[in-house]
C-alpha cells in the first residue's frame, strides 16, 4: 500500500502504516489539510474501510462531510482495493470546496445578517458567492471572491447591482475593500502595547458592514437636523444630483443627512473648532464644505451684514 499510495495524490504524506490501518496527510494550503485514520477491517477489501478524518483548520462538520463521503466511495468499491481511491476524493474535495475553510463564516452570513427575501448564491469551484439583500424597497447584491490561500489573502467585494445612490454606494464598498484588507495588512504604526498583528477572515466583518450597517441601516435612518427620513420611502424617488436638496450626504463619522439641511447647518455658527455632528459630536470633514473654521465664520458675518444693510434700506422706503 505504503509504494501505490506515493506519488498517487498531490500533497499527499504517509504518516505511518501498519497491518490494521494507514495514515496519510493531504495538504492543498495552510488552512485546507487534514489527516485520514484509514482503519482495515479484517475481511478487507471484502468490507468496506473504516475511516477518520482530523484537521486543525477545517469546522467539524466539514471534518464530517469528508467522512461520509470517502465512506460512501469505499462501500462503491467494495470487494476491490480502497485506500488510493479514498484519498483521491479527499484530494478532490479539497480542490473543488473553496468555501470549506470559511464554512462557519458563511453560516453566520445567513443566520445572523440574512431576512427574509434575501438571496444568496454560492459558487464553490469558482470561490465566489453573492448576496441580494433588501431593506424598505432598497437592495444591494455584493459579489465575494476568496483565492485558495484564503484568509492568508482576503475577500474581494464588488457592487453588481444597486438602487441605492450611485455615490454612496461606491463608498460603501469602498469602506469594504479597506475594512477587508485590513484583516491582512498590519497597521502601519501599530500601538506600543498592541498584541502582534494576526491576519483574521475577513469575510464576516465585511458582510457585517455592508448588510447590517449599511443596507439593513441607512434606509431607515434619519436626518437629524431635520428629524425626516433621509432616504424617500419610495427608491425611486432617490436624487442622484448632488446639489439637490434631498441628496443624501454621508459623512465620514457614518451619520446622513440631506444636502440641505447639512449645507445650512455647515455655514450656521457656532464654527469654532469645526462643526460636529449633531449625532455623535465628531468633527465634520466633506469635501463639499472645506472652509476652516475661520473663513466660515467671515463669510457668516459678511452674510449678516448684508441682511442687515437690506433691512435698514427696507425700513427706510417704509418710512
Amino acid at each position: 500500500i505504503k509504494k501505490e499510495l506515493e506519488g498517487s495524490v498531490e500533497g499527499l504524506e504517509i504518516l505511518s502504516t501498519s497491518q490494521h490501518s494507514v495514515q496519510v496527510k493531504i495538504w492543498k494550503t495552510e488552512h485546507k489539510q487534514l489527516r485520514l485514520l484509514i482503519m482495515f477491517p479484517e475481511e478487507y477489501p471484502h468490507k468496506c474501510l473504516m475511516i477518520e478524518v482530523k484537521s486543525k483548520s477545517l469546522p467539524e462538520r466539514v471534518m464530517k462531510l469528508i467522512e461520509n463521503i470517502t465512506e460512501k466511495e469505499a462501500k462503491k468499491l467494495q470487494g476491490q482495493y480502497q485506500v488510493i481511491q479514498i484519498c483521491k476524493v479527499a484530494r478532490q474535495f479539497l480542490d473543488e470546496n473553496m468555501f470549506i475553510v470559511c464554512a462557519d463564516e458563511l453560516d453566520a452570513v445567513k443566520n445572523r445578517l440574512m431576512e427574509k427575501g434575501d438571496e444568496i448564491k454560492i459558487k464553490q469551484k469558482a470561490g465566489t458567492f453573492q448576496v441580494t439583500a433588501h431593506k424598505n424597497g432598497y437592495f444591494m447584491n455584493l459579489k465575494f471572491s476568496i483565492t485558495d490561500d484564503y484568509p492568508q489573502s482576503n475577500a474581494k467585494i464588488e457592487c453588481k447591482e444597486t438602487n441605492f445612490p450611485a455615490d454612496l454606494a461606491a463608498m460603501f464598498v469602498r469602506q469594504g475593500v479597506e475594512l477587508s484588507r485590513r484583516c491582512v495588512v498590519a497597521p502601519a504604526l501599530q500601538k506600543k502595547g498592541d498584541p502582534p498583528f494576526k491576519v483574521k477572515p475577513s469575510i464576516l466583518p465585511v458582510a457585517e458592514y455592508l448588510i447590517r450597517d449599511c443596507i439593513k441601516f441607512y434606509p431607515t435612518a434619519q436626518c437629524s437636523i431635520c428629524d425626516n427620513q433621509t432616504f424617500p420611502t419610495d427608491p425611486k424617488d432617490v436624487t442622484q444630483d448632488i446639489r439637490g436638496p434631498l441628496y443624501v450626504e454621508y459623512v465620514y463619522c457614518s451619520h446622513v443627512f440631506h444636502h440641505k439641511c447639512l449645507d445650512k447647518y455647515m455655514k450656521t455658527p457656532p464654527f469654532k473648532g469645526g462643526k460636529k455632528c449633531p449625532i455623535c459630536g465628531k468633527r465634520i470633514f466633506h469635501e463639499k464644505w472645506k472652509e476652516t473654521p475661520e473663513l466660515a465664520e467671515q463669510r457668516w458675518a459678511h452674510k449678516q451684514a448684508k441682511r442687515r444693510e437690506l433691512d435698514e434700506v427696507t425700513d427706510f422706503m417704509d418710512f
